[in-house]
């Protein structure tokens, strides 16, 4: 019996993870949707819409700020004009920006958060991007850049508004829309993966943390989209798609809600090949990053590629990028994380991690019984490698492989050298950029 039927009970084999979220347009790749489902309250009405959208409920004091197509913001400056999607804290729009003649992506935070972490990192990476002695750093290219942040104050409270550069489609709906093997093939797995590593190296020089690296957060950066006027951008896109909202006792609307849903954009990548092989690769979504000092308390990384530190509820600090990293690095070759099993526990995860990275830190070990590892059953009859794993994965019978064994070696060496429990012994992003196998890659 094969390494990959021995896992195949537990784990996702070929599924894109983009098949969680179908439509949205990534421009900002944005957290995967969850499906609506009215919800009624006893102190208020309930309401309904047949676009597939964000939660109604949350429309309300200290939730959404309910937009509708042709809004003005900031003066009348930001015009928007499409719905990119939505995320549990935000709502995200394409917008004309009216003073540059550009379109940039504006996302407006519910308000009853109290601060913007995001802007304030953002705006952080913009003034040491203006450093002239970092201003020969690959890595600060490939960053999402905030081009103008502010408030709106509205029917459900304050809202803040960060002005984002409108980039492209992320890993995974790229991988969706023209990759049936569902993986990048191996030259642009390769680049990909060299520009994301740059971007952590940037971050991690300043002892910034990302703390939510996935490949839903890489994206590929198409600057046409930007210089499209009004009438070519809907022209290539398609005009916006509303449905009203309905009370559901017929009740008039408040104020609260708008009166229709926007469906978000259908983005495919189709034709856009050679473009997207030819785009940069941008790292988005700063909403859980922090600083050196600031340390963070939690993360919500995707369980499948967060650092076990954060499991173990032990110190967290910027490292928790790079083993997110290493888990990465072997998504985009291989086509899945490392740890990627359907219905993900802490103890399935803890119990992959011992398998293919070793004895856990004696401090660990003694948490082990509270994560439950101690009662789960073993993954396969018999031990794997993380190279047995990588290999019976991108080997498969049903998938053409690109890259040679002595490259899929390679791959493995360099995800172990990220994947160490003690944040202390991993490779740095430097040290694996700097590694033979990405020479001849630019950045």
């Amino acid at each position: 019996m094969s390494i990959l039927s021995t896992r195949l009970s537990t784990t996702i084999l070929s599924a894109p993870r983009s098949k969680i979220n179908p439509a949205i347009i990534p421009f900002l790749s944005q957290v995967p949707r969850v499906k609506h489902y009215s919800i009624s309250s006893m102190f208020r009405p309930s309401y309904t819409c047949d676009i597939d959208a964000e939660p109604l409920h949350r429309y309300r004091p200290g939730g959404y700020h309910p937009i509708l197509l042709g809004d003005l913001f900031k003066d009348q400056r930001y015009k928007v004009i499409q719905k990119i999607g939505w995320g549990g804290n935000s709502t995200t729009w394409v917008a004309r920006d009216q003073l540059h003649n550009r379109n940039v992506a504006l996302k407006v935070s519910v308000s009853e958060k109290s601060s913007n972490n995001e802007a304030h990192v953002l705006n952080a990476i913009s003034k040491l991007s203006e450093e002239s002695l970092r201003q020969d750093h690959p890595g600060q290219h490939h960053l999402m850049r905030m081009l103008d942040h502010f408030t709106v104050d509205g029917p459900n409270g304050i809202h803040d508004c960060l002005v984002l550069e409108l980039l492209g489609p992320s890993v995974p709906d790229v991988i969706e829309s023209l990759y049936s093997d569902g993986r990048l093939p191996a030259d642009f797995a390769k680049s990909t993966a060299y520009q994301a590593l740059l971007g952590i190296d940037y971050l991690s020089s300043h002892k910034i943390g990302h703390g939510d690296l996935h490949s839903r957060n890489i994206v590929f950066a198409l600057p046409n989209l930007a210089s499209l006027d009004e009438v070519q951008f809907l022209e290539k896109f398609g005009r916006p798609e509303t449905t009203p909202v309905r009370s559901v006792d017929g009740m008039a609307l408040t104020a609260h809600l708008p009166n229709y849903i926007v469906r978000p954009i259908s983005f495919h990548a189709r034709g856009m090949r050679e473009e997207l092989r030819r785009s940069t690769v941008k790292i988005i979504d700063f909403g859980e990053a922090f600083f050196r000092s600031q340390s963070a308390v939690a993360v919500h990384t995707p369980l499948a590629v967060r650092a076990p530190e954060a499991i173990f509820d032990d110190r967290i600090d910027y490292r928790i990028d790079t083993w997110s990293m290493g888990c990465l690095l072997f998504e985009l070759v291989a086509g899945q994380p490392p740890f990627d099993v359907v219905m993900l526990t802490r103890a399935i995860l803890v119990s992959e991690m011992m398998e293919f990275c070793g004895e856990l830190p004696d401090r660990w070990r003694e948490k082990l019984d509270t994560i439950g590892v101690g009662r789960t059953e073993p993954v396969s009859d018999a031990p794997c490698t993380l190279l047995d794993w990588l290999q019976d994965i991108y080997f498969d019978d049903n998938k053409t492989p690109g890259f040679t064994r002595q490259d899929i070696a390679k791959v493995c060496e360099l995800v172990t050298r990220m994947l160490k429990f003690e944040p202390s012994s991993r490779a740095s992003a430097k040290e694996i950029t700097s590694d033979l196998w990405f020479n001849g890659l630019k950045s």
